[in-house]
């Protein structure tokens, strides 16, 4: 997986979409953060009774070069299913295997660089900036931590839905809704199962709140999801209660979600790169073009997903209505609907030009 060749194909494939990687970060977060300080102090300056005020929500810079990410790993597998590449990758005299991890190694490089530089170069304007006179960078340091374990985390997960997918199209798709799913899922969920209990509206609410926070800590996001650094020096904002409970009075209104939450992310990769070159070493070529290399996913995939479209089908198109008949029949409708629609899918090549 350090072979040189190896390495210069990945680059050669990926390169563009690498370069885009390292502009949106060092955009996103060294250069946002000095601008901020620009801005705040010309503020300052310039104003009367006014206060320094900074706000990072920690999946927000992360977003775009995550999709990028994603890119990225369809770019070196799923568009090399799709132009036959593949073929002359497996004839070179490397192990499957190591094909497949120079790929994650060669992409995990890349995010723990351009976030270490991005690391580095906050850190000089956080000390050459008016932020040194209002922040501490205690917690910078956790963000990219934090950042860099779920980078990764999403680049793998997206690195084996191509050993699974067929496609370019499928494996970008399969890979944004699997990072997204456990944050969407129980919004869909939920208010259908509780049409089923008689709750009042503070009891609703209340076990909405604390489920929810569940479901979102197995998402591979979780460390980043409720992040928040910030402060605000205005003497007169009120305090505020976290999730937790924890109330904040001034000037520092953070949430730093704990360090278990990493456990999601560590697990995915734990998970996704073992069972990624396994499954990799043994791709049926064969189905190339496909939705989903293996008929033996096809019932599940099918199961989730109309389950899936049913729930978003009643949830959308009940306009708040509380008829349990109405939801079963959106549900069943469109999950019927969905069903079919897929089978047919999956039993075709989708045909997309490439040279």
């Amino acid at each position: 997986m350090f072979h040189k060749p190896l390495w210069m194909q990945n680059w050669k494939q990926g390169k563009y979409v690498i370069m885009l990687f390292w502009l949106s970060t060092l955009y996103l977060l060294p250069y946002e953060y000095y601008t901020n300080a620009q801005h705040e102090a010309k503020y300052l300056h310039d104003t009367t009774d006014t206060y320094y005020s900074y706000h990072l929500s920690g999946d927000s810079p992360t977003f775009f070069p995550a999709l990028l990410l994603i890119g990225l790993a369809t770019i070196l597998i799923g568009w090399e299913r799709h132009n036959q590449s593949i073929d002359f990758l497996w004839s070179m005299p490397f192990k499957r295997s190591h094909l497949f991890l120079s790929k994650w190694l060669f992409g995990t490089v890349h995010i723990v660089s351009a976030l270490s530089v991005s690391w580095f170069l906050m850190y000089i304007v956080y000390k050459t900036t008016i932020h040194a006179q209002y922040q501490s960078f205690t917690l910078f340091h956790l963000y990219f931590v934090y950042t860099i374990v779920t980078l990764i985390a999403v680049y793998t997960l997206a690195l084996f839905i191509g050993t699974i997918t067929g496609n370019i199209v499928p494996q970008s798709a399969l890979s944004y809704i699997i990072v997204v799913f456990p944050l969407y899922i129980f919004q869909l969920a939920f208010p259908f199962f509780a049409l089923h209990v008689d709750l009042s509206q503070q009891k609703y609410n209340n076990a909405y709140n604390k489920s929810s926070l569940y479901t979102e800590n197995t998402s591979i996001i979780a460390p980043l999801a409720h992040l928040t650094i910030s402060y605000d020096y205005d003497p007169h904002r009120e305090a505020i209660k976290n999730e937790d409970g924890t109330i904040h009075a001034g000037p520092t209104y953070h949430h730093i979600p704990s360090a278990w939450t990493l456990l999601s992310p560590a697990i995915y990769m734990i998970i996704c790169l073992p069972l990624g070159t396994y499954l990799y070493a043994r791709s049926p070529n064969e189905h190339n073009g496909k939705i989903l290399l293996y008929q033996k996913l096809h019932v599940y995939f099918l199961t989730c997903t109309s389950i899936c479209f049913g729930l978003l089908g009643s949830e959308i198109f009940t306009d708040g209505s509380k008829s349990i008949p109405l939801h079963y029949m959106y549900f069943i409708g469109f999950g019927i609907l969905t069903y079919f629609i897929l089978q047919r899918m999956l039993k075709h090549k989708l045909s997309l030009y490439a040279k």
